[in-house]
């Protein structure tokens, strides 16, 4: 098994379903996993789906919102802000001085680290940021502990689904289908992923995250000045 692997070769073959004595193709199966799931993440643009440690060195804009580069964010380790420089212990309840991690109930959207209590990423100024971010691999225990997330379901059961239709497909691959338009016939190539793989991959596709809060400042000025002068005109 890969350590990129997004599910396990013994939850694929319940799926398929292979019985766990029947290692015939376990190779083949064992293949196709590592190449969906290296897929399913070129096309999300996610390399770092699953856990890892990070460190970034940034430049603060005066704010007290940062968002990371990885996410979702699990904890942080350090937080120093220069010029001292200072290092930033975590808020005890969002409001006394610190650090914390916005929550949601989707993973998705934990990215942002957030300072309390009248502190700032000093306009600037170098930051610097050690945590850990990303998923639990699916070969991690159940549950998962200390805050850390296990990889969403529905990622999982698309590799599943990714893997078996490749694997059912094996002796079409690169086949056309042919249907009729309007008397016409059209040839297409088969599609490589079903429909509902495409779903999740779009679901979970890399969108970054704000990380300059001027520009987006500046950009929505320039949206409302030209809605204002847009209007005006009529």
């Amino acid at each position: 098994m890969a350590s990129t692997d997004l599910t396990t070769l013994a939850t694929a073959k319940l799926w398929l379903p292979i019985t766990s004595t029947n290692t015939n193709d376990d190779a083949t199966i064992s293949r196709l996993i590592t190449a969906c799931s290296q897929d399913f993440m070129r096309a999300t643009k996610r390399p770092d789906l699953l856990q890892a440690d990070y460190s970034e060195v940034r430049r603060g804009d005066g704010s007290t919102r940062f968002s990371l580069y990885h996410w979702p964010i699990v904890s942080v380790a350090s937080l120093d802000i220069a010029p001292s420089p200072y290092l930033v212990e975590p808020s005890a309840d969002k409001i006394a001085p610190g650090w914390y991690i916005d929550s949601d109930i989707d993973p998705e959207r934990i990215f942002n680290l957030w300072l309390a209590g009248g502190l700032k990423f000093t306009d600037n100024q170098p930051v610097q940021i050690s945590y850990t971010a990303g998923y639990l691999p699916p070969t991690s225990p159940y549950p998962a502990t200390d805050g850390q997330l296990l990889l969403p379901e529905d990622i999982e059961q698309a590799i599943i689904d990714w893997m078996a239709y490749r694997y059912n497909e094996r002796p079409n691959m690169g086949a056309t289908q042919r249907r009729s338009t309007e008397g016409e016939s059209v040839q297409e190539p088969l599609v490589d992923a079903p429909p509902n793989v495409l779903s999740v991959i779009k679901r979970y596709c890399r969108t970054l995250p704000s990380l300059d809060r001027r520009q987006d400042e500046r950009d929505l000025r320039m949206r409302t000045n030209y809605q204002f002068t847009a209007v005006n005109r009529h």
